[in-house]
């Protein structure tokens, strides 16, 4: 317009929520910009807002009329691409051109979609989430082979993880757990959940966190559970003949070795049942007649109102036995849960919540069950 009118400094920004029929509301943020006619001044302010000529620091980036943020981080990713990027690394390098963390994913995902960069993070059954240090993001190389370019943006961003995983802890143990996979597919073998914690040599919980993110990362890495209890593993690479030979020997190795372990608890059951039966004056233990042949009455199985850690509508407890301490007192009803091993908190927690939510022990109440 010939310099005669005056635009405001920055935009304003206005929630606009357009409904969409049956697909409900949608809610967006528009930017836009006041005029006014130019008098004497070159600018001044009006209602709160600054009002200037027109002037290349002033410029408005949108519609291509400058440089936006967009597109200084595609640049930056193409002229990078050698390497992969955390989504936090490139808002640090472009950080003082004014980009942020949130800029860099909003706009990654467009170019995703167009083909142009590969976007890499935890893999879940559903979805993919970040990393510790967000996406990792590499340029795709246009100019080879569909196949070949996204090969190569795979092994980039590889490198990346292979090069932090001295600083993460859970990363090294992705790799040991693959590795040994890898050696016990080449021999033939499963290898166990136990032998991986044990070479791993830190908690149950560590282990199981490390397992998860490693059949996250790596999808030709399988579970398979024996007995619906006993975790194994082995590449998908494995000949089906192979698979099965060795699923069938871990097999019987369980049924030996566990049968003893069980055979062991079963004793150690007794143990506190003759102290009680010897030393007890008036404890009565409860009975139950069981379905299965040979199985000690005495052992006795509650029901559930709800499921507890894979148990669906019923458990079993040890012993449960009652006590009447006088003529006149109430009976005390006691339960016993033997476990042959070291016993942890969390097993503690298991059997107590098999009491709560079961039937014959559990009870609600104002505060809860």
């Amino acid at each position: 317009m010939g310099g005669l009118l005056l635009r405001t400094e920055e935009p304003i920004y206005e929630a606009e929520k357009v409904f969409k029929g049956r697909a409900g509301f949608s809610s967006n943020t528009r930017p836009y910009h006041l005029y006014v006619l130019k008098r004497e001044k070159d600018s001044f302010r009006i209602g709160g807002h600054e009002y200037v000529g027109y002037s290349e620091e002033h410029l408005d980036a949108r519609g291509g009329r400058g440089k936006s943020k967009a597109k200084m981080i595609l640049n930056f990713i193409e002229q990078n691409r050698d390497k992969a990027w955390y989504s936090t690394e490139i808002a640090e390098a472009l950080k003082e051109k004014g980009v942020k963390v949130s800029d860099i994913m909003a706009n990654v995902k467009r170019y995703e979609r167009k083909g142009l960069v590969y976007v890499r993070g935890y893999r879940l059954h559903d979805r993919q989430t970040p990393f510790r240090n967000g996406y990792l993001i590499t340029w795709i190389d246009q100019s080879k082979p569909r196949d070949k370019a996204v090969e190569e943006a795979i092994e980039r961003t590889s490198a990346v993880l292979e090069e932090r995983s001295s600083t993460n802890p859970i990363i090294q143990r992705v790799h040991s757990i693959r590795d040994a996979i890898v050696e016990s597919t080449k021999l033939r073998d499963l290898v166990s959940f136990s032998f991986l914690q044990d070479k791993l040599d830190c908690t149950e919980y560590e282990a199981e966190t490390a397992v998860v993110r490693a059949l996250q990362l790596y999808p030709d890495l399988k579970e398979v559970k024996l007995f619906g209890a006993y975790r194994y593993y082995y590449l998908a690479s494995m000949d089906e003949a192979d698979l099965n030979a060795a699923t069938e020997m871990k097999k019987n190795y369980i049924c030996l070795t566990k049968g003893s372990a069980n055979r062991i608890g079963h004793n150690w059951e007794a143990v506190p049942e003759w102290f009680i039966d010897r030393f007890t004056t008036g404890a009565r233990f409860w009975t139950q007649e069981h379905r299965t042949a040979g199985m000690d009455s005495r052992r006795i199985t509650i029901h559930l109102v709800k499921s507890i850690r894979g148990r669906i509508s019923n458990a079993e407890v040890d012993r449960v036995w009652e006590v009447t301490p006088g003529l006149f007192a109430q009976p005390i009803t006691y339960v016993l849960s033997c476990k042959w091993g070291l016993v942890r908190k969390s097993d503690v927690d298991d059997f107590l919540d098999v009491l709560r939510w079961s039937k014959d022990f559990g009870v609600d109440t104002p505060d809860g069950r």
